[in-house]
């Protein structure tokens, strides 16, 4: 487990709040990233709000990521430690359902997206 902090909302009408949590270890297909700088965008404050009606309490915000990678799985190939490194606001999905083979992964048939944000995971 890697020890992490950030600032979370705790329900849809708290203000974001120093939060620790622990987060899984990195898996073969994962790259760490030690997170220098996050952007909110309109998108966190609505999930933060639960505008959207889905939201994960806690969460943190800020699914607009930049930082430096400090270690990599056994199966990455397009990432080193030390490179730099920009992420969205999804991180995953399977890949190989009809979904995300037409470029939509945000919709994976499986079900494995897993987003930066709103996300268990």
């Amino acid at each position: 487990m890697i020890k992490t902090h950030g600032y979370a909302a705790q329900s849809a009408t708290t203000p974001l709040a120093s939060f620790d949590y622990e987060h899984r270890s990195p898996g073969p297909k994962d790259v760490h990233i030690a997170i220098n700088f996050c952007g909110i965008c309109h998108s966190d404050i609505h999930q933060a709000r639960n505008e959207w009606g889905n939201a994960i309490y806690p969460m943190v915000p800020g699914h607009e990521i930049v930082g430096t990678v400090k270690a990599v799985g056994a199966e990455v190939t397009k990432f080193e430690v030390g490179d730099t490194a920009a992420i969205g606001c999804m991180v995953d999905s399977c890949r190989t359902c009809a979904s995300c083979k037409a470029g939509e992964e945000q919709y994976c048939d499986r079900h494995e997206t897993v987003f930066t944000y709103n996300s268990k995971d």
